[in-house]
């Protein structure tokens, strides 16, 4: 006679299921797990939830969103799904979400294991900043707090006087079957068919939200400076939407560079845009920790140019799958020409982000983890 498994209780809470790095990482993540051990739950503190359609059937979402910022009921909403519940584990992505689970957990005779999946390293503003300072100061010694990387354990660990013993980093994954490299040539030319780009052209990649920490503008200054220095014979696609897009096409009209520079919005299959590219790229000035889309870039064979920030140096060696720079536009523009005189490999990119960076490897990972902590 076979004994039934009981199934471990997890609450999953989030800001929002919205189009971000962190948010498809929680996705994946609780895809992933098996449904014959694990019981998922996922709290949403936002109406805006565009990634919940992706979510598995047996994955349960509870939606309790602030109507405003003195809104007390996501808090005794959250309350009353625990007490109901009775859950084994808060896993919380991100120190907003800890904070909204530890008021509702309060007065909670049973003192439930707690997760803290941290996505950021430097913070965007001074008031995020001294928030952060703030939730710190309620971490329990039994919390685990898992970063994307360890340069971003140095810097939190130091800045916010954590100890170092609550960290372990892991690297973020990504399905390397689905990013693949092509497999037909008319896979590999299919966009620049669509764009009109030549065959022999050099094409840079960009995949990111139009946000101010995103640093579009540098892209586009290091591209004018190729373009300046001869370099004709260079495209860039900017794929994504967001708050800056108008302006950075403004930008890119008033330089004369609209029939080098497209901009394609948000795709629901970038693999196609990769496949049509030379180099990935990201010219991030702030808030980049590990990049998701670096990955899926790498898993399809491209090298990558990034700026120093984050976790980029533990992604990238340098003259293997691409190279590192500052977030100035000189620094970008002369690795993105040294990337295109240089010989990669794209089959031994490829394998190499599948051996470090698989979605497997990391479900395997924070699998191994939980059962450290249930035991």
């Amino acid at each position: 006679m076979h004994m039934k498994t009981i199934k471990k209780k997890v609450i999953f809470s989030i800001h929002g299921l919205s189009m971000g790095g962190a948010e498809k990482f929680l996705v994946s993540l609780v895809n992933k797990l098996d449904n014959s051990q694990f019981d998922c739950t996922i709290i949403s503190y936002s109406q805006n939830n565009p990634l919940a359609i992706e979510l598995n059937k047996e994955v349960k979402l509870k939606i309790f969103s602030r109507n405003s910022k003195f809104d007390l009921r996501p808090l005794l909403e959250t309350r009353k799904y625990i007490k109901i519940y009775k859950p084994d584990l808060f896993f919380c992505l991100g120190f907003f979400s800890f904070f909204l689970i530890h008021i509702s957990d309060l007065f909670n005779s049973q003192k439930t294991a707690r997760i803290i999946s941290y996505h950021t390293t430097i913070h965007r503003n001074k008031k995020d900043h001294l928030l952060m300072k703030l939730y710190s100061k309620f971490i329990r010694n039994t919390d685990k707090i898992v970063t994307v990387c360890n340069n971003q354990i140095d810097y939190t660990a130091q800045q916010y006087k954590i100890k170092r013993s609550f960290f372990t980093a892991i690297y973020n994954g990504v399905d390397t079957h689905y990013w693949r490299l092509p497999q037909t040539l008319e896979e590999a030319s299919l966009i620049r068919y669509q764009y009109g780009i030549p065959n022999d052209a050099k094409v840079i990649i960009k995949t990111a939200a139009f946000r101010p920490e995103k640093n579009h503008k540098a892209a586009v200054d290091a591209f004018n400076m190729l373009n300046k220095k001869g370099l004709n014979n260079v495209f860039m696609l900017f794929v994504g939407d967001g708050i800056l897009k108008s302006q950075v096409e403004d930008y890119v009209n008033i330089l004369n560079l609209s029939n080098k520079i497209f901009f394609t919005g948000n795709q629901k299959d970038v693999r196609p845009f990769y496949w049509a590219s030379d180099v990935f790229t990201l010219t991030s000035n702030g808030v980049e920790t590990f990049s998701i889309a670096a990955l899926e870039a790498l898993s399809c064979g491209l090298p990558c140019v990034l700026t120093d920030i984050g976790g980029a140096n533990e992604m990238i060696q340098e003259g293997v799958n691409g190279y590192l720079s500052s977030t100035n536009s000189e620094s970008i523009a002369e690795q993105w020409n040294k990337t295109f005189t240089a010989f990669f490999n794209k089959e031994s990119i490829s394998l190499g982000a599948k051996n470090k960076f698989s979605i497997d490897l990391m479900i395997k990972k924070y699998v191994n983890l939980l059962k450290i902590i249930f035991s």
